[in-house]
């Protein structure tokens, strides 16, 4: 069986009995290697918008931890009862913002300070924050982002 040739332009479809359609590479001869050139230029861009958006969600849950702990802080403070005197007891809300920041894998560099105003009595306020340190992936891209410090404040009234 004979097979025909490619006729027509360069570039031309052709197609021959018993033959897949295909293009002719007469017009692709010299665009040989192109796709990985381009490859080359394009990879690095995206993988630092990959590395930009896994870096940005991380920072994204490093401050919703810290809010929860937060909020979690001042409402424990807020229901737990005075010690003997009228005194605020903020032990069970510092327990209460180390487990949460512990869960969440933030608790190395933490502070919480959790407290009520003097007198502490039913209508006052109660107040928890919370400090964290964000270590980030990009001081080996950009020298000045080692850290980045999260605070966050909340306020309730003691009960």
């Amino acid at each position: 069986m004979a097979v025909a040739e490619p006729t027509g332009s360069p570039g031309a479809l052709t197609w021959a009995p018993g033959h897949a359609l295909t293009m002719s590479n007469a017009r692709n001869s010299h665009e040989r290697g192109s796709a990985t050139i381009e490859l080359v230029y394009v990879l690095p861009i995206l993988l630092l918008v990959f590395l930009a958006v896994v870096e940005l969600s991380r920072a994204w849950l490093a401050v919703t931890i810290t809010t929860a702990a937060a909020r979690e802080g001042a409402r424990v403070g807020a229901t737990t009862p005075t010690t003997g005197g009228g005194t605020f007891n903020a032990t069970p809300a510092y327990t209460t913002i180390d487990n949460i920041l512990a869960g969440g894998g933030l608790s190395t560099g933490a502070s919480r300070t959790v407290t009520c105003s003097a007198p502490c009595q039913p209508g006052s306020q109660v107040q928890a924050q919370v400090t964290v340190q964000f270590h980030t992936i990009a001081p080996a891209i950009l020298p000045a982002l080692t850290s980045v410090t999260l605070r966050e404040t909340a306020v309730m009234r003691y009960e």
